[in-house]
C-alpha cells in the first residue's frame, strides 16, 4: 500500500474522504473543492480503490501535504470509506464522493453549526444540489411516512456526501462491504439508534454531479436487487433497522422490485421485466404507484413495444 503522509502529527478539525476508482478526470474537481475551502483546517484522504487509470500520477501532481493519498486493491467503496476513516486523524468526518464536489462554503458553515450546536456525536447532515448538464436543483428532503428517526433515514436518501459525523461513531460504526448500493442508511440505521440526527439548515454546499456512469444509475445497473439485498439485511430484528414500520419495509422493498424491472425494460428483458413487475405490486397493494405499476404490467403482459414501454416508466 503506498501512503503519501502528512508531515507532523496534525490533528484537523475536519477529515475530508474521497474513495475513488478509475475517475482520474474527475478526481481533480473534487479535490479542488475542498482546497478552495475558506475554513483551512481540514485534511484531504484520497482512497483509490484499486485504479487502473492514470488516478496516482494525477493526484501525486498536486502540491499540498495536507492530501493523504492510498492506494488499496479494488474492495469497493465501503471498503475504501473505512480505509480513510482508519487513516483519518480528524475530529469530524466529512466524504465527498469522486465525481461530485463542495461549495466553498462547505467547512465554514459545518464548523459555524456543530461550535454553536449543544450535541457534538452526532450525525449531522445537510441537503445536496444536483447538477444535470449545468442545471442545478436542490433536492426536497423527504419527511413523508415518516413517524420514527429510523423510518425517516429509510425513506430520506442521505447520501455519504451530506453527511459530517464525530470521529468517534464511525470508529465503531464503519461501513458493512457486504453492501453496494444502500450501504450509506444501513450505517446511518445503526448509527441513530443511539445518537442524534440533526439537520444542518441552509447549508445545501454540496453538489452531486449527475451522469450516466453514476453506480445509482438504475437504468444501466440493477440496483434493485442489490439495494434489495442491504434491506433484507436492514429489517431483521437483530439489526436497528428492525424499528422501520412494516408500511415503510413494504414500500422500500416494492420499490426495489420495481426498479429491478425498469432494469431490465430498458435491457428489453420483457420476462424479466413482468415477473418484477408483478413482485412490486404485491408486495405492496397499498402503493401510491399500484395503478401505474399494474398500466405498465399491463402493457408489457400485452407485447406492447419495450421502446413505448420506456417512455413510460422514464426517470429524469
Amino acid at each position: 500500500m503506498d501512503i503519501k503522509t502528512i508531515d507532523g502529527d496534525l490533528r484537523p478539525f475536519f477529515s475530508v474522504i474521497i474513495p475513488t476508482y478509475n475517475r482520474a478526470k474527475m478526481v481533480v474537481k473534487a479535490i479542488n473543492s475542498v482546497q478552495h475551502q475558506t475554513y483551512s483546517d481540514w485534511e484531504l484522504i484520497v482512497v483509490d480503490d484499486g485504479s487502473t487509470d492514470n488516478t496516482k500520477e494525477t493526484i501525486e501532481i498536486i502540491n499540498d501535504n495536507r492530501i493523504k493519498y492510498i492506494y488499496q486493491k479494488n474492495a469497493e467503496r465501503s471498503a475504501a470509506r473505512n480505509n480513510g476513516i482508519a487513516n483519518a486523524k480528524g475530529n469530524y468526518i466529512c466524504f465527498l464522493d469522486s465525481d461530485d464536489y463542495f461549495l466553498p462554503t462547505r467547512l465554514e458553515g459545518l464548523k459555524r453549526f456543530i461550535d454553536e450546536c449543544s450535541e457534538k456525536h452526532a450525525l449531522f447532515y445537510t441537503a445536496i444540489i444536483f447538477d444535470k448538464d449545468g442545471v442545478l436543483k436542490e433536492r426536497t428532503e423527504v419527511k413523508r411516512g415518516s413517524n420514527t428517526v429510523f423510518d425517516f433515514v429509510t425513506n430520506a436518501i442521505i447520501g455519504t456526501p451530506q453527511t459530517c459525523i464525530h470521529k468517534a461513531l464511525l470508529e465503531s460504526n464503519l461501513f458493512n462491504p457486504s453492501f453496494r448500493i444502500g450501504e450509506d442508511m444501513e450505517l446511518w440505521l445503526r448509527i441513530v439508534d443511539k445518537n442524534e440526527l440533526i439537520f444542518i439548515p441552509n447549508q445545501a454546499t454540496v453538489i452531486a454531479t449527475d451522469h450516466i456512469d453514476r453506480t445509482v444509475n438504475f437504468k444501466q445497473n440493477n440496483t434493485g436487487i442489490e439495494e434489495l439485498k442491504t434491506l433484507k439485511h436492514c429489517f431483521s430484528n437483530q439489526h436497528s433497522g428492525g424499528k422501520i414500520s412494516n408500511k415503510i419495509k413494504l414500500e422500500k422493498i416494492s420499490g426495489c422490485l420495481f426498479r429491478a424491472a425498469i432494469y431490465h425494460i430498458y435491457n428489453h428483458n420483457r420476462k424479466m421485466a413482468i415477473y418484477y413487475t408483478f413482485l412490486s405490486l404485491i408486495n405492496d397493494l397499498t402503493s401510491r404507484q399500484f395503478l401505474f405499476r399494474l398500466n405498465v404490467l399491463g402493457r408489457l403482459v400485452t407485447f406492447v413495444n419495450l421502446e413505448k414501454v420506456e417512455k413510460l416508466v422514464y426517470y429524469d
